[in-house]
């Protein structure tokens, strides 16, 4: 199953997915057909009179700037155009249906207001950037992590062990959500906004947002709207970002990486993010902070960055990314740089609830290589070392992209293959064994050879297997698998010698 279908099946299990409110589907639907006219835009909006008000409001509000006062939806439309219209009843109507209320321990409003910062951000960004899309960026902008918001409300006792896991580890919502659940909000958001028959221009640069550069495309508009989308929602972190200095230049590095340096200026665009949600929060219902020096802290901090050496500026954003190796390397192992022990522990334990919650297929391999006393013995632990660094690189090359490796202890290895059946991993095991029957590891010119042994076992979900239980029947699997006479690839009990 690849990742799209994947998503797919995810989202046809969870309940009480958000979708777009009726009027807004019907919006939608005027804006796609070719023989829309006004009447037809004022019928829709005439069954839902607040929403009429709230979009008149905003349309006179100092955020579009009209000179001339704006009266009726098609005296809007004749004025800012049916996309600008579309947008802000798209986005009124969303609020308006999922309500901004905190729950248990996620913050609805936080949320809400990050979406309108990503919101504003994103349309200032695209303003310079690709003017044609600036209208429709404001609504992408704001349901770009549509995702989290479909996940809290599906499955809100599973995200509430990602909102730990992102507290405990500082990491961010995406990555805390692969931990967790195997696949993030991300891949959530662009699957369900194609749902509600949004184009590509919405879905992909929603499903790309965090990782631009992954993104294989040869549309060069979707393309750059995911760098936009990306770009924009690096400054919702603003007010959480302790160290202004290092944030500005996180940004900078980002502007110059995306090919934007010279099309704005990131300081101003701070600025008028500030400005205009300041007029716009109020008409979304959603309260303006006390933040009296907060314009002066973003000069101080630009008037700093500007008065900083060039080395100096590498320096910080080094620093951001020491802190995140640093926290790479509680879960890898130091000498292989495979996930450790605890690591694998935790992934196999989150891989095993959701093989059970999704009924997937599951497998897992324990591996030990045979005889390695011998190898210390006869060459020294600093070859022993080697070997084992080598060993690693084979066995992780030889992986699918799906499947994860750990040092589990000393000379043995542990691998977890979500989707695979047990023909499936007997498979993936006996070529590990076989490549590494083949290596030859040269060590200050001793040529060392190795094998190891395999242990294989698969999730049942009709008997309820368990993490430990998976862990015994592999182990069981690997002790048979050495009494056989050691290089071998053994099923926990099947007696089968392939």
């Amino acid at each position: 199953m690849n990742q799209i279908n994947k998503i797919e099946e995810i989202i046809k299990g969870l309940e009480k997915l958000p979708t777009l409110p009726g009027i807004a589907m019907k919006i939608l639907e005027l804006v796609r057909s070719e023989d829309t006219n006004l009447k037809e835009i004022a019928d829709v909006f005439s069954t839902d009179p607040p929403l009429s008000a709230k979009v008149l409001k905003l349309i006179n509000s100092p955020f579009y700037g009209v000179r001339t006062q704006v009266t009726s939806v098609p005296h809007a439309v004749n004025l800012l155009g049916l996309n600008t219209v579309k947008n802000l009843a798209l986005s009124f109507s969303l609020l308006r249906d999922y309500p901004k209320v905190n729950k248990e321990d996620f913050d609805y409003t936080s949320f809400w207001k990050q979406s309108l910062i990503g919101a504003v951000s994103c349309k200032l960004i695209a303003e310079k950037v690709i003017p044609s899309f600036a209208e429709d960026a404001f609504f992408l902008g704001l349901i770009h992590n549509i995702g989290i918001l479909a996940l809290i409300r599906c499955m809100p006792q599973q995200y509430s062990l990602v909102l730990k896991e992102k507290d405990r580890t500082l990491c961010s919502y995406h990555e805390a959500e692969n931990q967790i659940l195997g696949f993030n909000h991300m891949e959530i958001g662009g699957s369900l906004i194609r749902t509600w028959g949004l184009p590509e221009t919405f879905s992909t640069p929603v499903l790309y947002h965090h990782n631009p550069e992954e993104l294989k495309t040869k549309d060069s508009k979707i393309e750059l709207l995911t760098k936009v989308l990306s770009l924009s929602s690096l400054f919702i972190d603003l007010d959480t970002f302790a160290d202004k200095k290092l944030y500005l230049a996180m940004l900078e590095s980002y502007v110059k990486e995306y090919d934007f340096t010279g099309k704005f200026q990131t300081d101003e665009i701070i600025r008028q993010i500030h400005k205009q949600t300041t007029q716009i929060f109020p008409l979304f219902d959603i309260k303006i902070e006390e933040e009296k020096a907060y314009l002066e802290m973003i000069d101080a901090a630009r008037e700093e960055l500007i008065n900083l050496s060039t080395d100096f500026m590498h320096k910080l954003l080094e620093q951001k990314r020491l802190i995140e190796s640093l926290r790479e390397e509680t879960i890898r192992d130091a000498l292989t740089n495979l996930f450790n022990y605890q690591r694998f522990q935790e992934s196999l334990e989150k891989e095993v609830y959701r093989a059970k919650r999704y009924n997937f297929q599951l497998s897992v391999i324990l591996a030990d290589i045979d005889y390695f006393k011998a190898v210390n013995d006869t060459y020294g632990h600093l070859a022993g070392d080697y070997s084992l660094k080598k060993i690693a690189e084979c066995l992780k090359d030889s992986l699918r992209g799906s499947d994860s490796a750990a040092r589990y202890g000393g000379e043995e290895f542990a691998f977890i293959l979500p989707e695979t059946d047990p023909d499936g991993a007997f498979i993936v095991a006996e070529r590990l064994r076989k490549d590494i029957d083949s290596m030859r590891i040269d060590y200050e010119g001793k040529n060392i050879s190795i094998t190891m042994s395999f242990g294989i076992a698969s999730f049942d979900p009709a008997n309820d297997t368990s993490k430990t239980d998976l862990i015994k029947k592999a182990d069981h699997a690997l002790y048979q698998a050495k009494k056989a006479g050691r290089n071998k690839c053994r099923l926990f009990d099947t007696g089968l010698k392939k």
